[in-house]
């Protein structure tokens, strides 16, 4: 990563985080707190493994796969846009470990951004979502953030033989 790219990250990091803990509901902060897990796990993997490209990252691995499901999680339970493409942009990172696992001839510097490029992405996504989160506050008064799964239960009804359409 270029010093302008690694600038952008370090500035956009502390704003994304900052912004979502500060005027995010409680899915943005989960969010914030699934990155900030990210930063601590590799931060500590890289003390035993330092990263090199390559091979396969064991510590980046690690961090993409927490990534992954933390933001999995929250695309599935959260009434916002934004967890998607997070967790979208972590099984991006992930198949960057698994094709320089696969050696299929990828260039340490394209393993490198494969993975690096899409957790930056995530960033600007929680960004957006903490500023779409503000606005549709100040329009409706009211964002609820997550899914009312009692509805999808509600519209079925208990048939012996598992889930029946009632009329």
């Amino acid at each position: 990563m270029g010093e302008t790219e690694r600038l952008a990250f370090f500035l956009l990091l502390p704003l994304s985080l900052a912004l979502a803990a500060w005027k995010g509901g409680v899915p943005e902060r989960l969010g914030a707190l699934v990155i900030v897990v990210m930063a601590v796990v590799q931060w500590i993997a890289i003390l035993f493994d330092p990263s090199e490209f390559v091979s396969v990252d064991p510590a980046s691995l690690i961090t993409d796969a927490v990534g992954a499901v933390g933001f999995g999680i929250l695309a599935v339970q959260a009434r916002r846009i934004w967890p998607i493409w997070a967790a979208s942009l972590q099984l991006l990172s992930l198949s960057a470990h698994f094709a320089r696992w696969a050696d299929i001839g990828v260039p340490p510097f394209v393993y490198a951004l494969m993975r690096g490029a899409p957790t930056f992405l995530v960033l600007i996504a929680l960004l957006l979502g903490t500023i779409l989160h503000m606005m549709r506050l100040k329009r409706h008064g009211a964002d609820p953030s997550w899914q009312d799964w009692s509805r999808a239960r509600a519209a079925y009804g208990r048939h012996p033989q598992g889930f029946s359409r009632r009329s």
